[in-house]
């Protein structure tokens, strides 16, 4: 996600979201990255390529036989399809201002709240009643008043008991110097304060508590997050409440700043939200997220059978892994959390996977790595984003692909309104094409035969995570994350193509151009007027300069296949999915009812929240169901 003026919509990743034991006298760096050109104010800043928390651990892993292993794969088929989990379930979004949002019912009794769902982070923050911020104020901004719950606690923690932790930042944040030890004088429980800054000067703060969470059916009794009590984040303009991360437990600040508290906070859950639910009790630890310009679903635990309504179809999505990251610091002292928290939390962090190759209309475009010791392009999933980010030489690679397109300044490509050329990424199987309509914004009003166009350039990231694909990309295929089971399987994506037939392979269907006047209709409709003033000449696009890589110092290095994520899913799950990159799953559980659990009523949206009907064209008419009227 990234930090604008509103700054909830697009991200985190600007700076860092920091979780501060101050009893434990722990404080973590942020940086400030640039503001987007003051000319092009509703698009992300240069700086949105940070990417918070990336240190995974490398925990030595079994050796598997992945002949032996699809054997049992194939040997369990029948017993998965017979024991269905009756808590698959589908819950429709809600779409307001950019961001993709869901309903959760918190506390005992249950109170409403909207929060942004965010594959680029993994922590849970919701607006108190007591926020004193005139945002959280705002018509139809829903906040949680832990007063009227009865099973509301707020974490806290005894520092001089826990583990002697130097805690330090990642990433483009990173110091690469630790900070004050917790080493202190035996004290009373304190609550564990926490914060979030962003580059604009907006900020959210608060304390961790914990409650029991429910969503789209499934529910925890005692799950972390955090209690915000002040901010100048916009609310009102997302319809929302706080940001529901879907990461991974490493990509957590509330769960790495309490590894070596546990004893203390007892069976309250520290894992991200999406972990705590889909260890146990659904079909298939994996969640999916069908996103459309109107709204979208998302499933838990099975796929969406509106999606994939047949075994054939279900068979058609590929997988891939996804990429597990160096850990520890040589630099640092040995109980640093760089050095200590990767063990605990797993060798995961956010849903980054290899990118091999993207394009214009079947010519590929140059990719490069950032940094020579990654040696494969990375790319981050991210529902939390509404742009497509690249590296500088890379975009203008992909560019050169487009007739009369020219950079104008800050990243930013503007392209002939009347392109029918597709785009498309590949992660080593088939291509995920992008429409005109996906990655055209919209015309200049001085020039509205020019359309803003993603992907933009952006600076390097210290991670070696060199794209963003959020969800212009994401509106144009199908996306399932399954989060890994313990010791067996690893956290794997898989993608269903939305744009074309998904078993395509002819050239002239994946490539065929978009017809003009589709695109026209498209961009006159739907397109973004962007008030600006183009410049009149070429626009060099210079190569900024990039940080030393934040693994240099590494401890250690993950190899490749089952690694072991212990945080993952318990392992009661017989593994389905492929060992092969971009392989396929004999076998997909979907969810048993085909109507998706409706968006209440968002007082916000002054229109009801319909989740999105539209599927694509080669799914029969007769297998769509959708609920256009919700209530609470």
């Amino acid at each position: 996600m990234h930090c604008s003026n509103t700054a909830v919509r697009r991200g985190w990743r600007c700076t860092l979201a920091l979780v501060l034991l101050l009893v434990a006298g722990i404080s973590l760096s942020t940086a400030q990255l640039a503001a987007p050109p003051p000319w092009f104010h509703s698009l992300p800043s240069a700086g949105e390529s940070a990417i918070e928390l990336r240190a995974p651990a490398h925990l030595s892993s079994r050796s598997l036989d992945a002949q032996a292993q699809q054997r049992h794969f194939q040997s369990h088929a029948l017993r998965r399809r017979a024991v269905q989990d009756a808590n698959d379930t589908t819950q429709s979004l809600g779409l307001l201002s950019g961001a993709y949002d869901i309903p959760l019912n918190v506390s005992s009794p249950p109170q409403l709240v909207f929060v942004q769902l965010d594959t680029g982070s993994s922590d849970l923050w919701i607006t108190s009643s007591r926020c004193i911020s005139k945002q959280c104020k705002e018509n139809g901004v829903l906040t949680l008043d832990v007063d009227k719950s009865t099973s509301f606690r707020t974490i806290q923690v005894d520092a001089a008991a826990a583990l002697n932790l130097t805690a330090s930042s990642f990433g483009d944040n990173a110091t690469q110097t630790s900070t004050n030890s917790s080493t202190i004088s035996k004290r009373a429980d304190t609550d564990v304060a926490f914060s979030i800054f962003y580059d604009d000067d907006t900020a959210a703060k608060g304390v961790l508590g914990a409650d029991e969470v429910r969503m789209a059916g499934l529910h925890v009794e005692r799950q972390a997050f955090a209690l915000i009590d002040e901010t100048n984040v916009t609310l009102g303009a997302q319809g929302i409440s706080g940001v529901l991360g879907l990461g991974f437990p490493r990509g957590s600040t509330i769960a790495r700043s309490l590894v070596g508290y546990q004893d203390q906070i007892g069976d309250v859950s520290t894992l991200p939200l999406a972990t705590s639910l889909l260890r146990t009790n659904v079909s298939y630890p994996m969640f999916g997220l069908y996103l459309t310009p109107t709204g979208g679903r998302a499933t838990f635990g099975a796929a969406d059978p509106i999606v994939l309504p047949t075994a054939q179809d279900r068979s058609l999505v590929q997988w891939h892994d996804v990429v597990p990251f160096p850990s520890g610091d040589t630099s640092l002292p040995a109980n640093a959390t760089l050095n200590v928290d990767a063990p605990a939390l797993g060798s995961y962090v956010q849903w980054v996977v290899r990118l091999t190759a993207a394009g214009v209309a079947g010519r590929p475009a140059t990719l490069t790595p950032t940094y020579t010791q990654v040696r494969e392009t990375l790319a981050l999933i991210d529902s939390g984003s509404s742009a497509i980010l690249g590296p500088a030489a890379d975009v203008e690679s992909l560019f050169a692909g487009i007739t009369n397109s020219r950079h104008v300044g800050g990243g930013r490509f503007v392209v002939p309104c009347d392109t029918t050329a597709r785009m498309y990424f590949s992660f080593g199987g088939r291509n995920i094409t992008l429409l005109p309509q996906d990655y055209l914004i919209g015309p200049d009003t001085l020039q509205p035969y020019l359309c803003f166009a993603w992907p933009a350039a952006s600076p390097p990231d210290a991670t070696g995570v060199d794209w963003i694909l959020g969800t212009p990309f994401l509106r144009a295929t199908y996306a399932l994350f399954a989060i890994g089971i313990n010791d067996v399987e690893p956290p794997k994506i898989g993608f269903f193509p939305l744009r074309q037939p998904a078993d395509a392979t002819e050239e002239a269907q994946v490539f065929q151009p978009e017809p003009t006047q589709s695109v026209l209709s498209w961009v006159s409709a739907q397109g973004t007027k962007i008030n600006s003033v183009l410049p009149n000449s070429l626009v060099s696009l210079s190569m900024p300069s990039r940080q030393p890589y934040f693994f240099g110092n590494a401890t250690a290095t993950p190899s490749a296949g089952v690694v072991p994520t212990r945080v993952g899913a318990s392992r009661t799950y017989s593994p389905i999915l492929p060992t092969v990159e971009a392989g396929t799953a004999a076998s997909l559980p979907v969810v048993a009812s085909s109507s998706p659990i409706p968006v209440p009523s968002n007082p916000a949206n002054p229109q009801t929240n319909a989740a999105a009907c539209t599927t694509p064209h080669w799914i029969p008419a007769a297998l769509v169901a959708c609920i256009l009227t919700y209530t609470l």
